[in-house]
């Protein structure tokens, strides 16, 4: 053996050092593989020996149909922190835009008016919204709101102001607790569009139902998350007794 690394290796260092660096930011989406080649004077194969190698590493993901994208760092999620997700977000240092896709009334479906106690079909807020973070889409929220209520958060801006701050500053109510449930989904369609995932993709639904101090339900909020960019933590402790 005379030592020499592979030519895919060097190839694999380069895309590893143009990440690091920023050069390819995450969520950046690279060249075709036959570009890619070109640019390294090598093979499709020697190209795909050091993608796969990427890949093992975690430095790019490959969504079908849609190409191949710099890695999007995973998120922690602390179960036992009440928070909204895009301050969970930011608490890490991490940048978050929000995309409002839609505001409208809809009439409850059974699990919405259950969970904010209220009779079946009735009217309510309905606003969809995309966090991105490094300009990746990470999430699809939608948050419902009794009629009354959403009339009155509808008057504001959100694509100015956050649903918590509105609630918070403009209405005075304050969220004082909230019960979560996290499942593991299949993605929709209607989800795995906007997310830039094919449907059927694997992700995290979060379904969380927001109270006021007098323990009144007045948000519920179900929020979808690609598995890959997800990941829920929590600090255990041993009984010693």
């Amino acid at each position: 053996m005379n030592g020499r690394i592979p030519r895919y290796q060097e190839i694999a260092q380069a895309l590893k050092d143009q990440i690091r660096t920023g050069k390819r930011e995450p969520g950046h989406r690279l060249n075709n593989q036959r570009h890619l080649a070109g640019e390294f004077g090598v093979t499709l194969m020697t190209l795909r020996q050091a993608l796969d190698l990427l890949e093992r590493e975690g430095f790019i993901t490959r969504r079908h149909g849609l190409g191949t994208y710099v890695t999007v760092p995973t998120i922690d999620y602390d179960v036992l922190q009440l928070q909204a997700f895009a301050t969970d977000l930011r608490e890490l240092g991490v940048s978050v835009d929000t995309r409002v896709l839609s505001t409208k009334f809809v009439k409850a479906s059974s699990a919405v008016a259950t969970s904010l106690r209220l009779q079946p079909g009735a009217l309510g807020l309905e606003i969809e919204r995309l966090r991105l973070v490094r300009r990746e889409p990470m999430s699809h929220q939608t948050s419902y709101l009794p009629d009354t209520l959403g009339r009155e958060v509808v008057k504001t801006d959100l694509t100015l102001h956050s649903l918590r701050s509105i609630l918070r500053f403009k209405l005075g109510i304050e969220i004082t607790r909230a019960q979560e449930s996290i499942t593991a989904v299949r993605l929709r369609r209607r989800e795995a569009e906007p997310l830039g995932r094919s449907a059927g993709a694997p992700a995290f639904c979060s379904e969380r139902v927001s109270f006021a101090s007098d323990d009144e339900p007045i948000v519920f909020d179900r929020v979808y998350i690609p598995s890959d960019h997800f990941r829920i933590t929590r600090d255990l402790h041993y009984d010693t007794k």
